[in-house]
């Protein structure tokens, strides 16, 4: 059975000590936290007039019957949580469940954190101001950080791409000037503060090193040029016209017990502003689903600007914010916590598959999304 290749299984994990609580294999693992956040129903901010695209809600109760080869998939990775597949318009999976850390049963529409996922929409933040003509992924980094001395030698492109140089963040050094006490605007001076004290790991665009810090500091950059917060910033621009009506933040977790179909989510250990960009969001299958297809589609960027994120530019498989070539699709896995995730889309299968678990251990969903696409595709 074809596996994706080592980098992508490895690369894209945000989970340290600094970021992330303990692993969870099967249901005995727990998010190590001593607040609860009460959650019942995402409210989305207003939605846009006729959004692109919006429903109501996806339902199993009339869902295909699940070929063998996916329920021997799903049981030998002892799979939780929620997957759902489209091929050639038809819905192929339709599956959730196993239950949340208060005991509420998955359904179809449970959002979960979806970690590096998240780099997607910051990359194509930094497009469409490209876009706009307010940027350009040609720009140094010290037109944004004149205080880096590395910065002149590094553009916005070596950091899509990852081929910056620039060291990852989330390291044990991290744990001593972050906090989850610390107000978000503090963390990240902090973190930035950190990174430009480094030396560069190597020469900008001669080699890849996937490492969180560049969406950190892309999206710090998004706000800058914007001037407005991020997340609002992804609000304005693909959420609220895309009717992405169940995606935002773990940050605005503590503030919304309205959230996650009456879910308790033991608090993210994810100090305030340490996430941002690479690994910040919260999102269900309907939303990534909309997501993916909204991005190929010329609904969210343009064609050109997707064409930049599906170009391999460092012959690591990866354009900026996606894995490329994963059996012929592109997408991204992620994992922060407990939480894993995945998004795939083959334009030439006419496939589109999403996964979000509480339960596989991080390194393995792109093992088991693997899987997953082979049986579909075979």
């Amino acid at each position: 059975m074809k596996r994706i290749t080592s980098i992508l299984l490895v690369s894209l994990i945000i989970c340290t000590s600094a970021a992330c609580s303990s692993q969870k294999s099967g249901s005995e693992s727990k998010i190590s936290s001593s607040t609860e956040v009460s959650q019942t129903s995402f409210a989305a901010p207003e939605t846009a007039d006729e959004p692109v695209s919006s429903q109501n809600g996806l339902s199993v109760k009339n869902a295909p019957e699940l070929p063998q080869s996916i329920q021997e998939t799903i049981d030998d990775y002892d799979f939780e949580g929620v997957i759902y597949a489209v091929k050639k318009g038809e819905n192929v999976i339709a599956y959730a469940e196993g239950t949340l850390e208060n005991g509420d049963e998955i359904d179809i529409n449970t959002p979960m954190p979806i970690g590096s996922v998240s780099k997607q929409f910051c990359a194509a933040a930094v497009l469409v101001l490209q876009e706009q003509g307010k940027l350009s992924a040609d720009d140094t980094l010290d037109k944004y950080f004149p205080e880096y001395e590395e910065g002149k030698k590094i553009s916005l492109h070596n950091m899509l791409s990852m081929q910056s140089g620039i060291p990852e963040m989330l390291s044990e050094d991290i744990e001593d000037i972050v906090s989850i006490d610390k107000k978000e605007e503090e963390n990240k001076a902090a973190i930035k503060k950190w990174l430009f004290d480094q030396p560069l790991d190597f020469e900008p665009g001669k080699q890849f090193e996937y490492v969180n810090s560049n969406y950190f500091l892309l999206s710090d950059i998004v706000e800058q040029v914007s001037g407005k917060k991020y997340i609002d910033f992804l609000r304005e621009n693909f959420l609220k016209p895309l009717g992405m009506e169940h995606t935002g933040t773990i940050g605005e977790l503590p503030d919304s017990p309205e959230w996650a179909n009456g879910t308790t989510y033991k608090e993210l250990d994810a100090q305030p502003g340490l996430t941002n960009g690479c690994g910040d969001l919260i999102s269900n299958v309907e939303d990534m689903n909309i997501w993916i297809n909204a991005l190929s589609s010329g609904n969210a960027i343009s064609a050109e600007s997707y064409k930049a994120m599906t170009t391999d530019y460092s012959q690591s498989q990866y354009g900026y914010g996606m894995f490329l070539e994963i059996q012929g699709g592109v997408g991204h896995p992620g994992s922060i916590g407990i939480y894993s995730s995945f998004d795939y889309l083959n334009k030439d299968e006419d496939l589109t598959l999403l996964t979000l678990s509480n339960t596989i251990y991080p390194p393995d969903i792109s093992m088991f999304a693997d899987d997953l696409i082979t049986d579909l595709t075979e």
